[in-house]
C-alpha cells in the first residue's frame, strides 16, 4: 500500500467506518464476544488460555488483513469508475 493509501485507510478506519457499523448490533456482538472470552478464560486452564489468546490474536490479524484488502479493492474500483 502506498503512503497516501495508508493515510486514507487510517482516516476511513477512524473517521468513516464507525458510521457504517450499526450501533446497537455492533455493541451487542462486541459485548457477546467479551462475555464469551471471559467464559473461556474461566473454563480453561492457563495453558489452554494461552492457546485461545494466540488464536484470538491470529483471528484479529486475519480480520485486519481482510479489511485492508476490502479498502484496497474499493480504492481500485473508485479509480476505475472515474
Amino acid at each position: 500500500m502506498t503512503d497516501i493509501m495508508r493515510v486514507l485507510y487510517e482516516y476511513v478506519e477512524t473517521e468513516l467506518l464507525p458510521a457504517y457499523l450499526p450501533p446497537r448490533e455492533y455493541q451487542e456482538v462486541s459485548q457477546l464476544t467479551d462475555r464469551l472470552s471471559r467464559r473461556l478464560r474461566d473454563l480453561l486452564p492457563n495453558d489452554d488460555w494461552d492457546t485461545v489468546t494466540k488464536y484470538e490474536d491470529a483471528a484479529a490479524e486475519l480480520h485486519s488483513m481482510e479489511l485492508e484488502a476490502m479498502f484496497r479493492a474499493a480504492f481500485a474500483l473508485a479509480g476505475e469508475l472515474r
